[in-house]
This record gives C-alpha cells, sequence and structure tokens, in this order.
C-alpha cells in the first residue's frame, strides 16, 4: 500500500513539473525557472533594474521572470514600439488581483490600473479635461516657454555661476506650469523654500514607501496567490502592512 501511494505521488509530481514546464514554454524566453516557485530566489528585488538589464541583454530585449507568476519584460525601444503602438489594442490589459488594487484609489478605477470599458471611459475623460485645459493647444506652449523663461532669469541672476544645481530651479519651473494651469499663479524662486520642503519630504517619504513595498519579497507571492492575504498574520506582511503605509502616507 505505502509505495503504491509514493508511486501515485512521484506519478503526479512528474506530471505537474512537465505541465509546468509546458505552461513555461508559452512564454518568451528566459532563466530556465525552478518548478512552482519560478525565478524567485535569483532576483534582486531591491535593484530589479540591474537584472532585467542583465537578462535583456541575453535575451534580445524580452525576456520572462516567474516571480512564481510569469512576468514578460520588455527593454528593446522597437519591441516596445510594436507592442504598444503598433498593437497597442492587444496590450491595453491590466491584471486583476487584490493587490493591485491597493494601488488604486478605487476598484478598476483610475487610468493606470482600469481596464475594459472602464479604462477607455476614465482615458477618454482624462483626455478631455486635459484639453480644456489647453493640452495640445499654443496657449499651453506659451505657458510652458512663459515658465523656462522665469527660470531662465533667474539663473542669470544667480551671482555664483560655477556651481549651479539645475535641479530645484527645474522643479520650480515644473510646478509653476502646473500651478499656472490649475491655479492660475505661480511660485517665484526667491520665495520657494516651502514649496521645495514639500517636495523634499514627499519625496523622501514616496522612495521610502516604494522602497519597502517592492523589496517586499512576500508582495511578489502574494500577486501570485491572493488566498494569502486573508491568512492572518502572513496576509499582514504580504499586504496589510503596506496597506497602512499608503494610508499613512495619503494622510
Amino acid at each position: 500500500m505505502f509505495l503504491t501511494i509514493t508511486l501515485a505521488l512521484v506519478t503526479l509530481l512528474v506530471y505537474a513539473v512537465i505541465q509546468y514546464y509546458r505552461y513555461v514554454a508559452r512564454y518568451p524566453k528566459g532563466e530556465t525557472p525552478l518548478p512552482f516557485i519560478g525565478n524567485y530566489g535569483e532576483l534582486d528585488f531591491v535593484r530589479q533594474h540591474v537584472g532585467f538589464e542583465r537578462l535583456s541583454k541575453k535575451f534580445n530585449g524580452v525576456t520572462t521572470v516567474f516571480t512564481p507568476s510569469p512576468i514578460v519584460h520588455l527593454r528593446d525601444f522597437e519591441v516596445i514600439k510594436e507592442a504598444f503602438i503598433d498593437k497597442g489594442d492587444d496590450f491595453i490589459g491590466r491584471p486583476q488581483n487584490k493587490l493591485f488594487e491597493f494601488f488604486s484609489f478605487a476598484p478598476n478605477g483610475g487610468v493606470i490600473n482600469s481596464v475594459g470599458d472602464n479604462w477607455r471611459e476614465q482615458r477618454r475623460a482624462a483626455l478631455s479635461i486635459l484639453r480644456d485645459f489647453g493640452m495640445g493647444k499654443n496657449v499651453q506652449e506659451t505657458l510652458v516657454q512663459s515658465a523656462v523663461a522665469d527660470m531662465i532669469e533667474y539663473l542669470e541672476e544667480m551671482d555664483d555661476k560655477s556651481k549651479v544645481d539645475l535641479h530645484w530651479p527645474i522643479q520650480v519651473m515644473v510646478v509653476n506650469v502646473i500651478n499656472e494651469i490649475m491655479f492660475g499663479f505661480r511660485h517665484k524662486y526667491s520665495a520657494s523654500g516651502p514649496l521645495l520642503k514639500f517636495v523634499t519630504d514627499l519625496n523622501e517619504a514616496s522612495s521610502q514607501l516604494i522602497a519597502r513595498v517592492f523589496a517586499s519579497k512576500l508582495m511578489f507571492i502574494g500577486m501570485s496567490f491572493p488566498f494569502l492575504i486573508d491568512i492572518p498574520f502572513i496576509g499582514w506582511h504580504v499586504y496589510g502592512k503596506h496597506k497602512k503605509d499608503i494610508q499613512k502616507a495619503s494622510r
């Protein structure tokens, strides 16, 4: 009896592994994943761009990484252009998962994370609103040119031009374009201290939050196995603590 059960389990395991690699073969080539856990152990979740850059060079700009769910990564410009411009309608879908909802203000909401007819309506509404604010018209071009002129004037008035950090002047210039369109006013470069402090604090908080989220290996496991979210303690580390951080940052 024991031998029969063992043989049956081994047979089922071999069958599952064969089916798994048939499933893997449907995707573009990448590093060979381990059965059921994929490339999970090979990824550097903190410095993902480094790993993807290495793989893209090895597999000509298109590679699949299993985390353990498959993620097809496009890095070659011509491939990206073909996928999202020439065949854009084939790539308008978005993964639907409870974990993805936590990046949205509402289920299937917004332009980035929505899908299907809801995405089309959101996109249409967003483009309509942006056109009302001058997108694609000369008035917006004039605002941008005026904001750039203000920035150049500020730079020319600087006493020490040997060490100029363009980061903040450009930041203020971009903010002024948005403020001019949305609220009808601009920040003066000479009195932009509170704005720069707000942007610095916001960028620092956002960077830390994003780093914690994408460094979480459990987050990627939760994307593949959403039922883990509902398990006490495990669900907190997969989803709960990140959701709390985002809600805290939003306040």
